[in-house]
């Protein structure tokens, strides 16, 4: 663990854990085998009662509510390299971040990867190998790449 990193009481990080940068873990989250959270930039917040299952990377600009699940080997990514210049190469463009919100219970499947910018409103269900690519509304049900609404929780 480096940075300004805040830990809520009762979270549990589980064994080959990384966390860097500007993170702050509410209370009585998990991050479980392998986790990487990371951002030199911006800032990660991961809310009271959320789960990241093993192997799953967070980085950049990232909200995460409270009561999410996330499961093994999601990517969640909140911010981008810049490629528009031709003439530079692109690692040297450096990234731009407009962030990434996950509202409050959600669940996200195995597999998953959330590119910048996105949305995704409360008690939304993102199936397994969905690759979210713009705003998901509240309580839908998303699956597929790209991620699109396939039915509502109503």
């Amino acid at each position: 663990m480096r940075g300004d990193i805040n830990i809520g009481r009762k979270s549990l990080l589980f064994d080959n854990v990384t966390v860097r940068g500007n993170c702050s873990l509410g209370e009585n989250v998990i991050l479980s085998e392998n986790v990487e959270v990371r951002t030199s930039t911006s800032c990660i917040f991961i809310d009271d009662g959320s789960a990241v299952n093993r192997n799953s990377l967070v980085i950049g600009k990232v909200n995460i509510g409270k009561k999410c699940a996330i499961a093994p080997n999601c990517v969640i990514v909140g911010s981008n390299h810049r490629f528009t210049d031709l003439s530079v190469p692109i690692c040297d463009q450096g990234v731009e971040t407009k962030g990434i919100v996950i509202e409050d219970d959600v669940w996200i499947g195995a597999n998953v990867t959330i590119l910048d910018g996105v949305f995704i409103g409360e008690g939304t269900v993102i199936g397994a190998g969905s690759v979210v690519t713009k705003n998901i509304p509240a309580r839908s049900i998303a699956v597929g790449n790209p991620c699109n609404v396939i039915k509502t929780r109503d």
